[in-house]
């Protein structure tokens, strides 16, 4: 028997059409809208243009107001201080948990006893000129910032400095003044180079026409004072090499950034607003979040008898609900940490629940000092059946701290005490903290990168706290060390400060790192250095096209 093939197959796929031809049908339809639902939900939920087309940009352009002067060593301007991140580098540098690593410097070694560092300069290192890096640039940079005063900027770092011995072109040794008072932090300044000035004294009389020389990631290309600053990737860095350029736009006010940012004349900009959320929204634009070096913390008043035991701010600690303060109190703008230290200070890890929430645990440690529920009315009494009060201090223009204390006052009521708020105005609030007219203060701190916080230990401080065991343990963190050494440091005194309880953190305060719609950050900057990482960062320009309208 024979058989067709061809009439065959015809003949089963015309059956196969009779069969199931009203399914096909149906997903053919379902397959249609799906593409015209996703074409509208991109054009009008989304609000994607499809006229609209994206072109990725070379140049990132930040805002700047009025800069004194490019000269880094007499400049008072902060944002020449950033600016000058870009163009030049320092012996040392910060890392992302405030350590610090050699950024010039190749290699070192420290004598902390004799307050003296022996440093090995990286070998290659040219200027934006095409002169080489050597240890007399380091030496004249120093004279530099000594020469011109306390005016400047690194004054406080360069004035620890005895003088600075070079050995040959790559390595030099720096004597410190005092072995307590010196430590690898006092090395982040910006070496300019020796040989394009006649003097220290002819480079701090240079303002109005100077031109930057350094080393960094990006050189000088062009300065209108009123209008732009102009940086173009440094095609010799000895690091990795940017792929951007920069333009610094001069403004009148800085904050119109986000103004010029909706024009595209501005690309990136950082914000320690509260409100900063909203503007994003509002405006359509991208946030990424950055950690502050913005804290605020509890202060015990340790000559209240009650407060001068270890075990009863600990046990306070546990009756404060932290999570439902940064939820409630800070609108979770802040992250937890262990310590008043930036979090993950050094390298050392934050549990972020040394004290975490724990009504039970509160009563259990509190009932070990004589604080208990005796006759059951839900108010703790001391050994002689006398109720316990304690008062919270706070500044009334602060709402965050306000929301904080008010849940306070809550948590620490339903653990037995009697709570009252004092919410006064700033002069008030100060003189209070100063005549110690408060028993748990609630209160911030701005903390410098150096994150030198000997103050808050030696009876300096405003609460006039002193605790001389850590004292001298957070004193070495301001001597000569190693990096590693300086984290193995940092641990044992976060031990003493949890095991004392003295400081209690409420949150840090995150920041933003706001752009344009299509920005984006591959690594993400610092408080301290705003354009760190910008190699990194990118942007497209949004291009209309222009529809043809042909008449018919």
């Amino acid at each position: 028997m024979n058989f067709n093939r061809d009439e065959m197959s015809e003949k089963k796929w015309f059956i196969f059409l009779q069969k199931y031809w009203l399914y096909i049908v149906v997903i053919i339809a379902v397959i249609i809208v799906a593409l015209s639902s996703v074409k509208i939900y991109r054009e009008e939920i989304l609000e994607i243009d499809p006229a609209v087309k994206t072109e990725p940009q070379s140049t990132l352009s930040f805002a700047s107001a009025y800069l004194d002067t490019l000269n880094p060593i007499v400049s008072k301007s902060e944002d020449t201080y950033y600016i000058s991140k870009l163009i030049y580098n320092s012996l040392f540098d910060y890392t992302d948990s405030l350590n610090v690593e050699g950024d010039l410097a190749e290699s070192y070694t420290v004598n902390t006893e004799k307050a003296y560092i022996d440093i090995t300069l990286k070998q290659g290192i040219l200027w934006h000129n095409g002169d080489s890096f050597n240890s007399g640039d380091v030496s004249f940079t120093v004279n530099a910032i000594k020469s011109y005063g306390s005016g400047g900027l690194y004054y406080e770092k360069a004035s620890r400095i005895r003088n600075v011995d070079i050995k040959d072109d790559s390595n030099l040794r720096i004597y410190f003044n005092n072995a307590d008072d010196c430590s690898l932090d006092s090395l982040v300044f910006p070496i300019l180079p020796k040989k394009e000035y006649k003097s220290a004294a002819a480079l701090i009389k240079e303002t109005d026409d100077f031109i930057p020389i350094g080393t960094g990631m990006y050189k000088y290309s062009s300065y209108d004072a009123l209008k732009e600053l102009k940086l173009d990737a440094n095609e010799s860095f000895f690091g990795t090499k940017a792929q951007n350029s920069i333009n610094i736009k001069i403004l009148p006010e800085k904050s119109m950034a986000s103004n010029m940012m909706e024009i595209d004349a501005v690309t990136c900009y950082t914000d320690i607003g509260s409100d900063r959320k909203s503007l994003v929204e509002d405006k359509n634009f991208v946030m990424y979040d950055m950690i502050s070096n913005d804290v605020d913390f509890i202060v015990f008043n340790t000559d209240n008898p009650l407060l001068a035991s270890k075990k009863v701010r600990k046990g306070i600690c546990y009756a404060i609900d932290e999570k439902s303060i940064l939820s409630e109190g800070y609108m979770d703008d802040g992250i937890l940490t262990d310590t008043i230290y930036y979090p993950g200070f050094l390298g050392v890890a934050d549990s972020k629940d040394t004290y975490a929430f724990n009504r039970e645990k509160a009563s259990e440690v509190l009932a070990g000092e004589g604080y208990e529920d005796r006759d059951l009315n839900g108010k703790l009494e001391d050994k002689d059946g006398n109720e316990v009060s304690v008062n919270l201090l706070v500044n009334n223009n602060n709402a965050n701290r306000i929301a904080a204390a008010r849940i306070m006052e809550k948590n620490l009521e339903q653990s037995g005490f009697d709570v009252s708020v004092k919410s006064v105005d700033w002069e008030e609030y100060n003189s209070l903290i100063e005549e110690k007219d408060f028993d748990i203060l609630l209160t911030g701190y701005e903390v410098e990168a150096s994150y030198d916080l000997r103050s808050f230990f030696d009876g300096t401080n405003p609460w006039a706290y002193e605790n001389t065991e850590l004292l001298e343990k957070v004193n070495e963190l301001d001597r000569l060390h190693t990096a590693e050494e300086y984290t193995s440091i940092y641990s044992e005194v976060k031990k003493t400060l949890v095991d004392e309880a003295q400081y209690y953190p409420l949150c840090y305060k995150k920041m933003g790192l706001i752009g344009v719609e299509t920005f984006e950050a591959g690594k993400l900057p610092m408080f301290n250095n705003i354009y760190k990482n910008c190699s990194t960062w990118s942007w497209k320009k949004k291009i209309t096209e222009e529809k043809n309208n042909k008449n018919s």
